[in-house]
């Protein structure tokens, strides 16, 4: 069998990768949603009420909100392995110091910052490495990795109980700050692109690649590498791995050969194998306007844009931040408060856990489902989307209604089934709604907006708990969120057609004016 060279696309250690983000997902998104199972006993150690029991979550979530983009961009400048390793050690460290329980203040502080700072470095670099390493088979890989949430969701929450129960709260504290050190192990496999391309010499020719190296920018040291084969010609950049490019030819490339080119921007360029790297090197400067350049002892650091505020001049965008604040609201603050309505209904502890863990198993069944239904393009996936936040919310509506076990886990599984639906499709809508070159852009924005509602969402409910003594309006404010939410998401063709009929419009007025 012939020895594969080269970065290990699809194959190899890729699957490293995904496995390592499969870890990191199950650790963050499994002790973030088991948060309410914490709850009970900080209320009953340091006698607070729902509102400040429940300000830990709300301090991580607004600090993950904030800071993700930055150490995705830092992830970009050092390497993923390198920050992802450092927040794990950075989350181990905060959260295991709530071993010491000096105060409530003290708990939220050190446990909202620790999770924050440690899941901002976990999430986005692992996807960054999915899509480094991942061509073809990219959705798969994706789907394989994030199924760590789903499976962590399930397994995490009766094992907080068992830790609560055996070790008590400051045990259980030092203990999930040993599972985010963990993380580390994960990062350590998230090896670099360039461990590749290092190794191969600029010139070295063998029957399947012709490695080209050229430097497009010497201040940046930002390098293309063109690999050359018998049927395709592959244009990688090693500090940008979404703009990797495969481009099928006809007949063996030669330097005399014309071939196409995609830019970052979408256009098509033809040319010679001689032009190609001037062509790269033109459209690499057109990304310098997403950047900053400042400088630091006489050397420049090129800094991306992190958010892009220019993209709510598009109505699309308006409209999916509008709906996914909406509908986020409802879907996370229903987890977080769950645990503690349960135990106002006499449930006992490990029963609470039980009902998280089957909102993790219809979680994974809904993403699988939808993963299907939705690429089958049956029936258009905003419709699929809106109409899986339409049914969550009626789920949990009638989850209100619940007095005994088996009824409360039939609806904590239908409301996984339907959340996990819901967020599956996220991403792939807003790429529907504006294309995938916007899409970046947009999502920054978007998760931006969608995560200080998550943040202020807790301390807002937990307030009207405090007011109400009830859970009941809880649920009814979530279930009325999520049902809001997903009818707005169906009036989208009316945003289509407008967008279309201003664009038309400015199109004619451009023509007229010429003429």
């Amino acid at each position: 069998m012939a020895e594969q060279k080269g970065v290990p696309y699809d194959r190899g250690w890729a699957w490293m990768i995904v496995f390592g983000y499969f870890v990191s997902s199950f650790i963050m998104v499994g002790v973030a949603k088991s948060y309410g199972i914490l709850m009970k006993p900080l209320m009953e150690e340091f006698n607070v009420d729902i509102t400040v029991a429940s300000l830990g979550m709300a301090v991580g979530a607004g600090i993950y909100t904030l800071a993700a983009p930055v150490f995705v961009a830092l992830g970009q400048h050092f390497t993923e392995r390198s920050v992802v390793m450092f927040g794990a050690v950075f989350a181990c460290i905060f959260i295991s110091l709530c071993y010491l329980k000096i105060g409530i203040w003290y708990l939220i502080w050190m446990y909202g910052i620790g999770a924050g700072i440690g899941n901002s470095c976990l999430f986005g670099n692992g996807l960054v490495m999915i899509g480094s390493y991942f061509k073809r088979i990219r959705t798969v890989a994706n789907g394989v990795a994030l199924s760590g949430a789903s499976v962590g969701t399930f397994v995490i929450p009766p094992l907080m109980e068992f830790l609560l129960q055996t070790y008590g709260l400051p045990g259980t504290y030092l203990i999930l700050g040993g599972l985010y050190l963990s993380v580390a192990v994960c990062g350590a496999l998230y090896r670099p692109i360039k461990f590749y391309t290092r190794e191969t010499k600029a010139g070295e020719n063998d029957e399947k690649h012709i490695l080209i190296k050229e430097d497009l920018n010497d201040s940046t040291r930002k390098r293309t590498n063109f690999v050359q084969d018998k049927e395709n010609v592959v244009i990688s950049n090693s500090s940008d791995p979404y703009t990797d490019l495969e481009i099928p030819i006809e007949t063996e490339v030669n330097r005399e050969k014309s071939v196409s080119f995609v830019t970052s921007t979408g256009s098509l360029v033809m040319g010679s194998m001689e032009s190609l790297a001037q062509i790269v090197q033109a459209d690499e400067s057109k990304k310098l306007s997403n950047s900053v350049t400042i400088k630091i002892c006489g050397k420049s650091i090129v800094i991306p844009k992190i958010f892009h505020f220019s993209v709510l001049k598009m109505p699309a965008v308006v409209f999916y931040t509008i709906f996914s604040f909406l509908v986020f609201f409802g879907y996370f603050n229903f987890i977080i408060f769950m645990p503690l309505d349960a135990d106002s209904r006499g449930f006992k502890n490990f029963h609470k856990a039980w009902l998280v863990s089957c909102a993790g198993i219809g979680d994974l069944i809904g993403r699988v489902v939808v993963g299907i239904v939705g690429d089958l393009r049956i029936i258009e996936r905003y419709k699929i989307i809106g109409a899986t936040c339409i049914f969550c919310g009626i789920n949990i509506f009638i989850f209100n209604f619940a007095t005994v076990f088996w009824w409360c886990a039939i609806h904590t599984t239908l409301y996984g089934f339907f959340g996990g639906a819901y967020i599956a499709l996220t991403s792939i809508v807003l790429i529907d709604m504006v294309g995938i070159e916007i899409m970046p852009k947009a999502i920054g924005v978007i998760l931006l907006i969608q995560g200080l509602g998550a943040a202020i969402g807790q301390p807002v409910e937990g307030a009207i708990k405090g007011s109400s003594g009830s859970f009941s309006l809880l649920n009814y404010i979530n279930s009325s969120l999520m049902i809001i939410g997903g009818c707005f998401m169906f009036l989208y063709p009316f945003v289509r057609d407008h967008a279309k009929k201003s664009k038309d419009k400015t199109g004619a007025e451009q023509e007229e004016e010429e003429a």
